[in-house]
């Protein structure tokens, strides 16, 4: 990996433009961020290939392989949360890892087909590995807002491919869909290269090339694949992740995650079964804002009750992709939340591309 060196004007308006539409063709993107094709491709190349920006597909949270999601906050043995977390984030299932201050040591989100097979992740996975002391397990019933809507805000808005605000628009309709082998096995590969080509996809599945694509937009347009364009935070201007639990009225519960949603800072605002309901991660450019964002939220949602608050001490793993102590991706972990989350033993080497 290269030096850590903060992303310029033109980086930040091609990550951007790739977060509007993140297989939009190199002519389009050229075109909103006023270059030309040869160009945005090798710079977007350049900034894949140092780990600082990447796509990706994530599981969408309400499609037939993923219809459990679950944040879960660990406690460590103090020497081993470094560990831990590495361990962890080599899991399928675990999409996210992060080292966290505060009253956790790490915070996960977890994936799974059900919850059985969550069940089975947490008791026979997490809470055998060794160093782990506890767990506090809350399950989302709905997601407000997530990364895939976020924008960085440097380009301005109705420019381009997509809106332009700073928050997105809103997550796609999820329409139920039933996926067979070729489809979980697409699905795996966009998890690690959202940008794949459909030639490459079609090779890797056996398929032709117009199937592939049909395939792909079908994962997309019915919300089972989420495609997100990330970003190394501290490169980009936002170094400090902050994660807020609140309690809100169940009469007003919508209202308080949708308002949290839209606030400008905020990458995820969910709802879940159980105490407090509501978590809200959001990214912020300075340690001194983390009482101001606080202010702003509980200002803005006056229904919202702050009760606990943790902050990102280092990222192990966002969706999937393992992350270095700079937020730039180093591999990443196929997404296949549909297998057998326990693995046989003696464990078997994990599926982790390495860049």
């Amino acid at each position: 990996m290269s030096e850590l060196v903060a992303l310029d004007e033109d980086d930040l308006a091609l990550v951007e433009a790739l977060q509007r539409d993140p297989r939009a063709p190199w002519t389009e993107v050229a075109e909103v961020v006023g270059t030309n094709a040869v160009t945005a491709s090798r710079r977007w190349e350049r900034l894949r290939a140092a780990g600082a920006a990447w796509i990706i597909g994530a599981p969408g949270p309400h499609s037939y392989h993923a219809q459990v999601l679950a944040y879960v906050e660990v406690t460590c043995t103090p020497s081993e949360k470094t560990r831990v977390a590495q361990e962890l984030a080599g899991d399928a299932h675990a999409l996210s890892v992060d080292i966290t201050a505060g009253g956790r040591d790490l915070l996960m989100t977890v994936a799974a087909v059900d919850l059985p097979t969550l069940a089975r992740y947490l008791l026979e996975r997490l809470d055998r590995v060794p160093g782990v002391t506890g767990s506090r397990v809350r399950v989302a019933t709905r997601l407000f807002a997530e990364g895939s809507l976020w924008r960085l805000g440097v380009l301005p808005a109705g420019t381009g491919n997509g809106d332009g605000s700073a928050t997105g628009a809103v997550l796609p309709a999820p329409r139920p869909v039933v996926l067979d082998g070729v489809d979980r096995e697409l699905m795996a590969r966009l998890g690690v290269d959202g940008r794949a080509s459909y030639a490459s996809l079609a090779q890797a599945t056996g398929i032709s090339q117009p199937t592939a694509r049909r395939r792909v937009d079908r994962l997309i347009s019915s919300g089972a694949v989420l495609l997100r364009t990330e970003v190394a935070a501290p490169l980009a201007g936002w170094p400090v992740t902050v994660v807020l639990s609140a309690n809100a009225p169940a009469g007003r519960l919508d209202e308080a995650a949708a308002r949290c949603g839209r606030m400008r800072q905020v990458r995820l605002s969910a709802t879940l079964a159980g105490t407090p309901s509501l978590l809200v991660t959001a990214w912020l450019t300075s340690l001194d804002q983390v009482h101001r964002f606080e202010q702003d939220l509980v200002h803005q949602v006056p229904d919202a009750e702050v009760v606990d608050r943790l902050v990102v001490l280092r990222p192990v793993k966002r969706m999937g992709h393992l992350l270095d102590v700079s937020g730039r991706t180093t591999g990443a972990v196929r997404m296949e939340v549909w297998n057998d989350p326990v693995p046989p033993e003696p464990t078997s080497e994990r599926s982790v591309n390495r860049m």
